[in-house]
């Protein structure tokens, strides 16, 4: 059991008197009395009061230290206001500053003596240094004048009383935050002179009597770890910062100029704590017997990745620096919680290795975050060498580069991440950057947010198909007019002998009156809750869109906040080779979205792993942050340009309608209808007889038909009745409607 060490007695507490018990308040009194004697004699030294007692107590001073005098009161008074302030700042008067102070004050009076001339008269009318200092002044220059010249002797004299009283005072104030703390007090509070090594601590509880401190005590300051000469760096920053390349074609006048996004500040990284961190990086390695060499970092916007050189463990018999076993990639991936520790990062994530390099990626979080703008880098190189309608902005990986990627070419995207990660904003920076680069005639958005919050601010722009759909009923009726329209569209392009959307619009470009079909981007904000309420019939339409839309110019790209195996099905996932992760809850979250871990160490607020479908594994990066005031610009731009039509009805709105007319019809309508449009019989004998059904369920079908108005009314002479609707389009009359 450790035994609690007692506190160490300040100057004051070891006088006698002051030991018996109200230290404190003995010391408060003193102080009082101290700072009085202080003021009154300055008031009786620049004559502004006298008295019987006060004028001779007053020549006293005048006459031993002459204008020196001055310095040695306001001292007084400094000591006076330390022994107040003792109990709230933790100081304690220390007697080498005291004797500091006094031999600074005697150098400063012979000194003082000394320039003005050695004169004895001046000393006794209490000018100069005093008798004091012209004793002290006169006592040296004899001593030297016995065996320099004169001339000689009053000049060494000079430079020694200037040196004692230098080097004295900066001893006796060479804290700044000292000094403050006797001037200002209340603003710092301080620790005490006289250091005590070992902790106190009291292991009795605390008191009931005893209510706790209305104000916080701040946290110290940890102090900064002195490295030893082995493990110090130094890296040096670039004196130029990269400028981001601009823009090798110009923009089109039909598009948003870029003036209408915010620009990108740029903080320079801290060199020092760079350094720092890397030797402290390789210290702890070594001390965790995995000896490895800091050979170069990159910043990021939120991360400084760290490139660590595995070294040799040395075994025995071998020479000296030689020979040995080289670490393993394992054994430095399985101290990630130690590094952490000893670097005192909150996160801390290790890629062992970087693709096509020979080091291991050790990622620690910045002091200070990058925010990464859109602008930038839509006016990249990287971004313009896509040359792709379907180029979206992403963010920033660990060295600061842009990057970009390719919608038509992943062909769809799936985001995964915890509330608050980023995904909608992802999801709005992606909408936004395909918006700059695309006119209302070229793409077509159709947007779809259970979450009801996040896309909405997106209604009234001329790219959206209909409005933002945020009910269940409507999303499903949504997503199963894509998969018409997608239908729709492979016989277009079928009937013009032609593979993908791009021939077929280069195609009917030169003919008159034909239809040009304009690329669709389908944006679910939130996965998870379609797959909670309709799973089967969600997860067919995903897996058959992602699958077959990609050759028609329709793209998906997926958000959810629960990429369990549920939600992020094994169909959903192998149709999905473009993925992004922000923060995760744990590895298994991570394991599902990118079949790898890492996403679980990231720190959030854009932080994300990208996994490209070219790429051997995931990239970090820092997502593009978009801001609603970028949002509303661009959207009143298009909105200016291309005024809204007064018809804004989703062309899903006529099957809503169908379905909402025959929900409470049998549910073999639709194959009696099959049954019409292909042997061109309508009679209910014939509808018995395909159907399997008796007649009376088929009689019914007859005049459920009828009532909608796709048969006549019965005829006479056993005839059948007639077929009012043109049956060859009643089953995709949803997907027939024009986008554009």
């Amino acid at each position: 059991m450790a035994t609690q060490r007692p506190p160490q007695r300040s100057l004051w507490e070891r006088v006698g008197w002051l030991q018996g018990g109200p230290a404190d308040y003995v010391s408060d009194v003193v102080g009082v009395l101290l700072i009085a004697l202080a003021v009154i004699t300055i008031l009786g030294l620049v004559g502004l009061t006298g008295g019987a007692w006060l004028s001779p107590w007053v020549g006293v001073w005048r006459r031993w230290l002459g204008w020196g005098s001055v310095l040695v009161v306001i001292g007084l008074g400094l000591a006076g206001w330390q022994l107040l302030q003792r109990r709230r700042l933790g100081a304690s008067l220390s007697p080498a500053r005291l004797i500091a102070f006094e031999i600074a004050v005697f150098a400063s009076l012979g000194l003082l003596s000394l320039v003005t001339g050695l004169s004895l008269e001046q000393a006794e009318a209490g000018r100069a240094g005093g008798l004091i200092g012209w004793g002290l002044a006169e006592g040296l220059h004899l001593l030297l004048d016995s065996i320099l010249p004169n001339w000689l002797s009053l000049g060494i004299t000079g430079l020694v009383f200037l040196a004692v009283a230098g080097l004295a005072g900066l001893w006796a104030f060479s804290q700044v935050a000292w000094l403050r703390g006797q001037l200002g007090g209340a603003e710092s509070k301080l620790p005490s002179f006289e250091f005590d090594d070992e902790p106190v601590f009291s292991a009795s509880p605390m008191s009931a009597d005893i209510e706790p401190e209305d104000e916080p005590v701040a946290a110290p300051r940890p102090r900064r770890q002195r490295l030893p000469a082995e493990y110090r760096k130094d890296f040096k920053l670039s004196e130029e910062q990269k400028k981001p390349a601009k823009a090798a074609v110009p923009r089109s006048a039909d598009l948003p100029p870029l003036k209408l996004l915010v620009e990108e500040r740029s903080t320079r990284p801290d060199e020092r704590h760079i350094n720092e961190m890397a030797g402290l990086l390789e210290k702890a390695l070594a001390e965790l017997g995995v000896p490895a060499k800091v050979i170069d970092f990159q910043v990021g916007p939120t991360v400084t990745q760290f490139a660590v050189e595995p070294g040799y463990i040395q075994r025995p018999g071998d020479p000296q620096g030689e020979g040995g076993q080289r670490v393993r990639v394992a054994q430095i991936s399985a101290l990630q919680r130690d590094l952490a520790l000893a670097l005192s990062a909150q996160r801390l994530r290790i890629q062992a290795p970087v693709p096509g390099r020979s080091y291991v990626g050790i990622e620690v979080p910045n002091l200070r975050t990058m925010t990464v703008r859109m602008r930038p880098i839509l006016e990249s190189m990287a971004f313009h060498k896509l040359n792709s309608q379907l180029g979206i902005a992403l963010g920033r990986d660990v060295s600061g580069e842009p990057i970009a990627a390719d919608l038509a070419r992943m062909p769809h995207l799936l985001v995964a991440g915890t509330t608050g990660s980023g995904k909608s904003v992802l999801i709005s920076a992606i909408a936004v950057c395909l918006m700059m680069n695309n006119s209302p005639a070229d793409l077509r958005l159709v947007m779809l947010d259970p979450k009801m919050v996040e896309l909405v601010r997106f209604n009234g722009l001329p790219h959206l198909i209909g409005k933002v759909e945020t009910e269940l009923e409507r999303i499903t009726a949504s997503l199963r007019w894509v998969v018409a329209e997608m239908q729709r569209r492979y016989k277009l392009l079928e009937k013009e002998r032609v593979r993908d959307i791009d021939g077929f619009n280069r195609k009917v470009e030169k003919q008159e009156d034909a239809e040009r079909l304009p690329r669709i981007v389908v944006l679910i904000d939130e996965l998870a809750d379609l797959m909670m309420n309709t799973a089967e019939h969600t997860e067919s339409t995903l897996v058959r869109l992602a699958q077959m839309a990609r050759a028609v110019g329709i793209h998906l790209v997926v958000a959810t906040q629960r990429p369990s195996t549920d939600v992020v099905t094994g169909l959903i996932k192998a149709n999905f080779p473009a993925r992004i992760s922000f923060a995760v809850a744990s590895a298994i979250d991570s394991r599902v979205i990118l079949d790898t871990t890492g996403a679980e160490s990231l720190l959030g607020r854009g932080d994300m792993l990208y996994l490209s479908p070219e790429a051997a594994g995931p990239m970090r990066s820092q997502g593009v942050m978009i801001t609603d005031a970028e949002i509303e610009a661009v959207i009143a731009y298009w909105q200016k340009a291309w005024p809204p039509d007064e018809d804004i009805s989703a062309p899903w709105d006529s099957l809503l309608q169908r379905e909402a007319l025959s929900e409470d019809r049998d549910e073999l309508i639709d194959r009696a209808i099959d049954v019409i449009r292909v042997t061109g019989k309508s009679s209910a004998s014939h509808l018995q007889r395909a159907l399997k059904v008796g007649y009376p369920r088929a009689a019914r079908l007859v005049d459920e038909l009828e009532e909608m108005g796709v048969l006549g009314p019965a005829q006479s002479g056993g005839r059948e009745r007639e077929v009012l609707m043109d049956l060859d389009n009643f089953g995709g009359e949803d997907g027939d409607d024009d986008v554009a």
